[in-house]
């Protein structure tokens, strides 16, 4: 889990853009769908071959989903269907990024990196699962070592190096770090809710 003053310092980073978006009355939902539709265009660019562009169009992705609640909040727009409609379309960015990665290696034939991508793909659907069941459940839940800041930012640096130096191996080290620390993360949260909710019983 990254620090919280990294996160925060990343978002600092693009406040004069945020504050620009405010002025001219940018809507958060307006920005929280550019990331969705730059997620699919680095799904589609994956699934091609074009690594670096795919990392570089993710990590604009990941621009769009770190300043999309900030704007919210600094333009007076913050909802609460806001706030679920940027975890759904989260979700669908990043699963179309995995699906144009595992879409490329079927079609190299590469089936140790299919595997690897739908563990990894596995593990992060199941971790953000856990969190959402937890909360549904009255549980605070944002506990794990592998969250989607981690993922999104193992996935831009391992394909930016990979269409650099055009050797998979790189990406391959990458899926193994997703698809263990995803499960592992998804582990931790099923365990802390088990310890969070120990002797609590459902009321008839």
């Amino acid at each position: 889990m990254f620090p919280e003053w990294l996160n925060k310092g990343f978002v600092n980073l693009f406040n004069p853009v945020i504050n620009f978006f405010v002025a001219i009355k940018v809507r958060p939902n307006w920005l929280t769908t550019a990331g969705f539709i730059f997620g699919l265009g680095s799904g589609l660019l994956f699934a091609t071959n074009h690594f670096f562009w795919g990392g570089a169009v993710a990590l604009l992705s990941a621009i769009c989903d770190a300043i999309d609640g900030s704007l919210a909040r600094r333009s007076g727009h913050a909802t609460k269907f806001g706030m679920f409609y940027d975890s759904v379309l989260d979700r669908y960015s990043e699963l179309a990024m995995f699906i144009g990665l595992s879409y490329y290696y079927a079609g190299s034939d590469m089936w140790r990196l299919v595997i690897l991508t739908d563990l990894a793909l596995a593990g992060s659907l199941m971790v953000s699962y856990t969190r959402a069941r937890a909360e549904g459940l009255g549980e605070d839940c944002k506990v794990g070592i592998m969250e989607r800041p981690e993922r999104i930012a193992v996935i831009i640096t391992a394909s930016v190096f990979t269409g650099i130096f055009n050797r998979h191996w790189i990406f391959e080290i990458a899926l193994w770090v997703l698809a263990v620390f995803t499960n592992i993360t998804a582990v931790q949260r099923i365990l802390h809710v088990r310890n969070r909710t120990k002797g609590k019983t459902i009321p008839s």
